[in-house]
């Protein structure tokens, strides 16, 4: 009975399986050929002249840059806003639940809705200034829940004891209610970094494949190379890129648990 019950879970994990095998990483893998290929018709092999290349491109750096710039100044701005507002409503808001639907709501809404109100009312602000306040406001609502849900979830006692200890609010917020929801508090944060690299759709939205110098991000780069059939490009932008990204969440990882150790 038990080995009929574990055939019947892996058939329907089966589906899943393949269609992530077929979509994901058989063109992941694939993208290795192409990088090291000259074009997908000679097919020779150019060992690493594509990686080359493709530093010498000007576009490739200013995407680069611009999409540092953006994360870089992004994500601690969404991260400080949402703990603060999660905070907030966790002291004073928390049995209003009409209050936190409200910021949960700008992640329901279409890019198109929020591109449409933006270009009737704000076109005027700068495109930067533009596509980050676009970004914090669709996205600090769900980073709001996220925390709020584990500061809802944390032992009070624990707080109380730290209050009875002579601890002030800021000191009992900072050494301790912080601390013990840093699991969720890495979660936003990686989730909020991958956020902000896809707000392509936003940007594409309001100033198509060739938008201004200050946006121009990686994403614009590589979609404008996938119009054009270049795929040993595409092929080797996404493994830098792909490779820059896992080895930085994976030291973000490592912080992340020193200091839950520390902690537990």
């Amino acid at each position: 009975m038990f080995l009929i019950k574990r055939k019947y879970e892996v058939l329907l994990i089966l589906p899943s399986v393949a269609g992530f095998m077929i979509f994901f990483i058989i063109p992941f893998v694939y993208s290795f050929y192409y990088a090291f290929t000259k074009d997908a018709f000679s097919k020779k092999w150019v060992g690493f002249d594509n990686f080359v290349n493709l530093f010498k491109s000007e576009f490739l750096r200013l995407a680069i840059k611009n999409t540092i710039i953006f994360t870089a100044v992004s994500v601690p701005l969404i991260m400080a806003l949402s703990v603060a507002i999660a905070l907030i409503l966790a002291r004073f808001l928390n049995n209003v639940p009409f209050v936190k639907n409200a910021f949960f709501l700008p992640v329901l809404l279409p890019s198109a809705t929020i591109v449409m109100v933006w270009q009737a009312y704000f076109s005027d602000m700068a495109p930067f200034a533009s596509l980050l306040v676009i970004f914090v406001w669709k996205y600090v609502g769900l980073n709001i829940m996220l925390i709020l849900t584990a500061l809802t979830g944390m032992d009070k006692n624990i707080i109380e004891a730290a209050r009875i200890d002579g601890a002030g609010m800021l000191r009992a917020t900072w050494y301790v209610t912080l601390p013990n929801i840093s699991p969720i508090l890495f979660f936003t944060f990686i989730l909020s970094m991958v956020n902000s690299l896809k707000v392509y759709r936003e940007s594409y939205l309001m100033w198509g494949t060739h938008p201004d110098k200050s946006v121009y991000m990686l994403q614009n780069y590589l979609n404008n190379h996938f119009a054009k059939l270049n795929y040993q490009n595409i092929s080797t932008a996404a493994i830098l890129f792909f490779f820059a990204i896992y080895i930085f969440v994976a030291v973000v990882f490592l912080l992340e648990k020193k200091a839950s150790e520390q902690i537990w």
